[in-house]
């Protein structure tokens, strides 16, 4: 699948066993005279969230479809996009085909999370992985602390159900290594850790 033009990354759900770990970054400039005071300078507006992103394989299809998607990732130089695979947001009605315009519990989107482009992109994810994935155009918070219009660049199809619709902000990433590493275990299993590095605020407005 792709998304505005980049790969997605729907082949494989998130592997969350054992410990997980999301550190953020920020560059910035240390300016030191080396006799008075030190002061730095944030090369960012905002830190940069690194995610591990563990692709468990079972079978040579899955480690075929792994090893195909690394490899079109040239390293760090082609980005994509995930979801997060939990719920970021959560719709408070069904959103039913045709509909524009997602009512979703109120989180404080309107306000602390939009525009920001790193959070306009969602995918709508049902059992089984079937994904839809939409751009927020616009946002409005009624004042009652309860729930917050999102406006979608295009209409949905089919219904996506309020009970079983996981809604995920979408990602832009690239990986943060050059190198991936894969970890064989018995029984042609094959598993490897993707290090995730945002590029929020790099992402299509």
């Amino acid at each position: 699948m792709t998304y505005l033009g980049l790969d997605v990354l729907d082949q494989a759900a998130h592997n969350r066993r054992g410990v997980f770990q999301d550190d953020s970054q920020r560059a910035f400039d240390l300016l030191d005279t080396g006799t008075g005071t030190r002061s730095s300078d944030a090369r960012g507006s905002a830190p940069t969230p690194v995610r591990p992103f563990l692709w468990t394989c079972v079978g040579r299809s899955a480690v075929a479809a792994l090893r195909a998607f690394v490899h079109a990732r040239r390293g760090r130089a082609v980005p994509f996009w995930v979801p997060t695979y939990q719920r970021d947001l959560t719709l408070a009605t069904d959103l039913v085909s045709g509909a524009s315009t997602a009512t979703v519990l109120w989180v404080g989107y309107t306000q602390h999370l939009f525009p920001n482009t790193g959070r306009r992109h969602l995918a709508f994810i049902q059992p089984g992985g079937t994904m839809l994935l939409r751009k927020v155009t616009g946002a409005t918070d009624p004042g009652t602390a309860t729930t917050e219009d999102l406006a979608l660049d295009s209409a949905v199809s089919p219904t996506q159900p309020a009970a079983t619709t996981i809604l995920s902000f979408l990602r832009l990433c690239r990986l943060e290594s050059d190198e991936v590493v894969l970890e064989w275990g018995s029984r042609g299993t094959c598993e490897a850790t993707l290090h995730l590095h945002d590029l929020g605020m790099e992402a299509p407005a």
